[in-house]
Order: structure tokens, then C-alpha cells, then sequence
């Protein structure tokens, strides 16, 4: 019996896709006879309540906190190029935030337009910072040669700007010039530490000198959490949030004016 049986699921086995591909053959062919999307509004659908009930009390708690005030801005804190309040700020609080966790890196760079939004002067609600950093970004020390911190500063150049903390130049032409890092002139023939996100560490906007890099360290650190652990912390001390603009990047097309 368990013989017959086991036939019967062989030929059946072999006889399956042919039967398929004849019926595949003998089916008409089908085409679209409309490439239009249309939109179905559905209405008066009855409340479940039971979804309701289980989802209320998360949405309570998450609607909390994203409302509750973690800081006030003293200033509107924008984006600009060559060089904007809003970029110092962040490339600053990144600074701050790899020394005090003892990472060893030299300045900082991370992306324009990775800053989403601006802050307005007046009480920071935390769904704000979400909305101006809503990327799951972790901070990335990576080193480089020389010839790749100039061509990454290039890069930059040709961007007119991102924003940076710890370095400072010039864009002339398009490359930049008169390079200073911690104060320091810099040295093509040294390598140099850049802290920075790991989407740029992976070469992503076309950075591509990053990929050229070794020595890198991936933290657990978060660039979102960090800045919200900033604003929390000068909230704690009774500081406003405020930056300035120290000329760290200077430009032949400065588009800030």
C-alpha cells in the first residue's frame, strides 16, 4: 500500500508542471486595461473599541512626552550655507559629546541636509528634535590620511558648507583653503580623526573619502539622543539653547546673507 502510494506521489510529481504549463498555454493573456490609481474613500466604519482600549494608553504616554518642553531656544536656530546657527549647533554638540565620552577624534562633519528643520526662538518641545533629526544616525570616529581629510574638506567646498566643529577654512574656487584644525594649521603628511555619522562613514551623499578610512570605531551613541540630551541638560542648569557664527567655514559664494 505505502509503495503504491509513494507511485502515485511520483508521477504525480512530474505530472504537475506540465499540467501547469498547459494550462498556462490554454489561459488567455491578460493585460491591464488601466494604469489610473483610484482612491476608494471608505466611511462610517464602526469604532472598535477593544483596539482602541489597547492602543489609548500608548498613545497617551508617547503624545507626553513628545509634547513635553525639554528646553527653550533663545535665538531661531536655522541652516545656512556656507555656515548657519543651526549647523554650529549640532556639529558643536557632537564635539562636546565625543570628548566627554572619550572618544579620540579631531573635529567633526555631518550633513546638511540630515538637519530636516529649524528651531524657533521659544520653548523646544522634544517632537521638535525628532522632527529636526528624524534619522536613527550613530556617531562614527574614522581616521584618515591627510590627502583624504583635504579631499574630504573638498567635498565640503563643493557643497559650500556642512556642518563641521573643530575646523575651520576657507572655500575658494570651490576647494578649500587655509585649513586650521583644533587651531592648529593642517598637515597633509599626518592622519586626522573625523567623528561623524555612519551614514557618511559608509560613503553615503558621495563622501566618498570616508570609505577610504581605517581605524573606525562605531558607538552606540544616536545624534538624535544626543542633542536631546543637550537641550535637557542646559534646560537643568536654567541655560537657554543658543550658537553662534565664528567665520569656522568662510566662503567666496557665501549664500548666508
Amino acid at each position: 500500500m505505502n509503495t503504491a502510494i509513494s507511485y502515485i506521489g511520483r508521477i504525480a510529481g512530474r505530472m504537475l508542471p506540465v499540467l501547469l504549463i498547459g494550462l498556462s498555454a490554454c489561459s488567455p493573456k491578460l493585460h491591464p486595461t488601466s494604469s489610473h490609481a483610484s482612491l476608494y474613500t471608505v466611511k462610517d466604519l464602526p469604532i472598535d473599541s477593544a483596539v482602541l482600549s489597547f492602543y489609548q494608553p500608548y498613545k497617551k504616554g508617547i503624545d507626553s512626552q513628545m509634547n513635553a518642553v525639554i528646553g527653550v531656544a533663545a535665538i531661531n536656530l536655522e541652516r545656512k550655507k556656507p555656515e548657519g546657527l543651526l549647523n554650529n549647533l549640532v556639529a558643536d554638540i557632537v564635539y562636546d559629546a565625543g570628548k566627554r565620552q572619550n572618544i579620540s577624534f579631531d573635529f567633526v562633519h555631518t550633513n546638511y541636509f540630515g538637519l530636516r528643520n529649524s528651531i524657533a526662538a521659544g520653548p523646544i518641545k522634544a517632537f521638535k528634535v525628532y522632527e529636526l533629526m528624524p534619522f536613527e544616525n550613530a556617531l562614527v570616529a574614522i581616521t584618515l590620511k591627510g590627502a583624504d581629510v583635504q579631499e574630504l574638506l573638498n567635498y565640503i567646498a563643493a557643497l559650500n558648507g556642512d556642518p563641521v566643529s573643530g575646523v575651520k577654512f576657507s572655500i575658494k574656487n570651490g576647494k578649500a583653503t587655509d585649513i586650521q584644525i583644533n587651531g592648529a594649521p593642517f598637515d597633509p603628511s599626518k592622519n586626522y580623526t573625523v567623528l561623524t555619522i555612519d551614514y557618511l562613514a559608509n560613503g553615503g551623499d558621495k563622501a566618498e573619502a570616508y570609505t577610504r578610512g581605517s581605524g573606525r570605531v562605531d558607538t552606540s551613541l544616536k545624534l538624535r539622543d544626543v542633542i536631546l540630551a543637550y537641550i535637557k541638560e542646559q534646560q537643568a542648569q536654567g541655560k537657554a539653547i543658543t550658537s553662534k557664527l565664528d567665520n569656522r567655514i568662510q566662503s567666496d559664494n557665501d549664500t548666508s546673507k
